[in-house]
């Protein structure tokens, strides 16, 4: 196991020298394993290793003992222990959803914390090859395209961290033999022979049923999600191009698509452009609510002949069809309807304060300009609004016609335009009156309800930025 791990680790450039890595340990064969193994060679490297155990709380003394035996093991090696404590049955009491998604969405965002915590670059896990399999069966009996078939990568950049897979091309028998030869006794989880989940019914009754026809038919599904990974790198780029192309305008939870450029690709083009955009929506840590089924439903509906149209998708995720407009957003989960609230459209509060995640915006009227307008600041005549203003976050298309400007131009351009760097640029609110964007805060005013020398009541905004104003230099 040990000389199959060295090759992963260096073909892939999995650990610079010098790297500090967490390793993700559930106390079981694997992920004991993999720490002890890392934990021998890492002088030789100069790596810095740390181990992080997530109690999920779901198995009661089990649980505490699988935290135990991990402290114990670290306490054993010299290896700084991280223990992350997190309420799976709370969430599902209060949210609902899948057991399993769950925990394992916690899981990743303690690995996240405690990575950020101590300075981690990388974060070990130890999923390995018969896991590669299961992996490659799940996505097939689910819906899958081409991509799909890459299984679990070997490396990934994830929020700031490398997710490196040591174990990855080292089969179970191996683990568990490198176990045995010196003396580890990893805790067993017997939730992993429940059969009513899915990987447990192919691991235990699938695969033996596959290799009575052929013996090796690990190996051949390994093969192949190996073959799919180096075919998946040869469309990247291109992708990645063509994305550029069809894609119109973007933000954080939304994409919009030229239905008619989208559908001059060709068909593995489209569904590869499609599976990178729900990538980008989808909150699932290991992208498995992104299937082929889902893909083909956005298909389907940028080909309608019915100008409109939307179809929901797993994951949070919907679609719909405006014309020639196709756009792919991410429903606002349930950490996100609280901010929701907050940014629902509303009517602007004269005077008054409006908070939104970039800043505020003070609200006031004078009988004459108290300062003279700049991008944070703004006058209007009170008097020649025709509408009471509102303000409401960015929306997909919202155009504005800058003071002076003839034509109009897209909201998104303006904030690019204005260097405004794209962490914050959702978190901007618009004011509108009607229908028309009057004031982007801190970007552009329109022409619309100018102050001139007739003017006598003032209505007066000025735009704080929450922290410091941006810096004009970031992209």
């Amino acid at each position: 196991m040990l000389e199959q791990m060295k090759k992963t680790i260096l073909a892939h450039h999995m650990l610079p020298e010098g790297s500090s890595v967490l390793v993700g340990v559930s106390g079981g064969p694997d992920s004991t394993a993999l720490l002890h193994a890392l934990s021998r060679i890492a002088p030789t490297h100069g790596w810095k290793v740390a181990a992080v155990h997530v109690n999920h709380g779901l198995r009661g003394e089990n649980s505490l003992g699988d935290e135990k035996y991990v402290r114990t093991c670290c306490e054993h090696w010299q290896i700084p222990c991280h223990v992350e404590q997190v309420g799976v049955r709370q969430v599902l009491a209060q949210k609902g959803g899948n057991k399993q998604a769950v925990a394992r969405s916690l899981r990743y965002a303690a690995f996240l914390r405690v990575a950020r915590r101590v300075g981690a670059e990388c974060l070990a896990l130890a999923h390995q090859a018969d896991d590669q399999v299961e992996t490659l069966l799940m996505r097939l009996i689910r819906g899958t395209g081409p991509a799909g078939l890459a299984g679990i990568p070997a490396t990934r950049e994830w929020r700031g961290l490398r997710i490196v897979r040591p174990l990855l091309e080292v089969w179970r028998s191996d683990v568990e033999a490198y176990c045995t030869r010196y003396g580890l006794t990893p805790r067993l989880d017997e939730s992993n022979r429940d059969p009513r989940h899915t990987r447990n019914r192919i691991r235990h009754h699938l695969l033996p049923g596959l290799e009575s026809y052929n013996s090796r038919v690990k190996e051949v599904l390994f093969q192949l999600a190996h073959l799919a990974a180096d075919e998946e790198k040869h469309w990247a780029s291109l992708v990645e191009k063509e994305a550029r192309r069809v894609i119109t305008d973007s933000g954080q939870q939304w994409f919009e698509v030229d239905s008619r450029a989208f559908l001059e690709l060709g068909v593995a083009l489209q569904r590869r452009v499609i599976k990178l955009i729900l990538n980008c929506l989808v909150e699932d840590d290991e992208n498995e609510t992104v299937t082929l089924d889902g893909v083909e439903r956005i298909r389907r509906l940028a080909m309608s002949s019915d100008p409109s149209g939307e179809t929901a998708l797993p994951g949070g995720v919907r679609a719909e069809r405006i014309y020639r407009q196709l756009r792919i957003l991410r429903a606002a989960s349930a950490a996100r309807d609280e901010e929701g609230e907050k940014m629902a459209p509303t009517r602007l509060p004269i005077p008054g304060e409006v908070r939104y995640p970039a800043g505020r915006i003070r609200v006031w009227t004078d009988s004459r300009p108290p300062f003279s307008p700049t991008k944070d600041r703004a006058l209007f005549d009170l008097d020649q609004l025709e509408a009471a203003p509102v303000v409401r976050p960015r929306r997909p298309g919202d155009r504005v016609q800058p003071l002076g400007m003839n034509g109009t131009k897209k909201v998104k351009e303006a904030l690019i335009d204005a260097k405004v760097p794209r962490r914050l640029r959702d978190g901007i609110p618009l004011l509108t009156c009607g229908e028309e964007v009057i004031w982007v805060p801190g970007v552009v005013r329109s022409g619309h309800a100018g102050v001139t020398e007739e003017t006598r009541r003032f209505l007066c905004l000025e735009w704080q930025w929450e922290n410091d104003a941006p810096d004009q230099g970031e992209p």
